[in-house]
């Protein structure tokens, strides 16, 4: 049976405030900041989001992502496409096994 509750407290300023520096980063770099701009998605999002009440936390970084993501591009290139499904359980695993609940150092007011 399933259980636990999840609840998302997020608003939609601070998802444009996200948005708008994460969309300027990605122009400034020609996309090169995507991994980093991924990640401070991430961290947004578990921030914003508990389970039972327990608060969720990211702990990926951008250069953790970089190396996965690089690889999936040179993989997906040779493959002519073919290895996008692997990599995206590639990218998804990589987010799953860095979202932790939070600790209290975690948890920002």
């Amino acid at each position: 049976m399933a259980h636990g509750r999840f609840s998302f407290n997020g608003n939609g300023l601070s998802c444009l405030w996200l948005i708008i520096w994460t969309t300027v980063l990605l122009v400034i770099t020609f996309g090169i900041a995507f991994p980093w701009t991924t990640s401070a998605t991430m961290r947004w999002v578990t921030k914003h989001t508990s389970i039972d009440g327990k608060q969720l936390c990211f702990r990926g970084t951008g250069m953790g992502y970089f190396g996965n993501w690089l690889l999936i591009l040179v993989f997906s290139f040779i493959t002519l496409g073919i290895y996008l499904p692997w990599g995206f359980c590639r990218i998804t695993k990589w987010i799953i096994n860095n979202t932790y609940y939070a600790d209290e150092g975690d948890i920002e007011e």
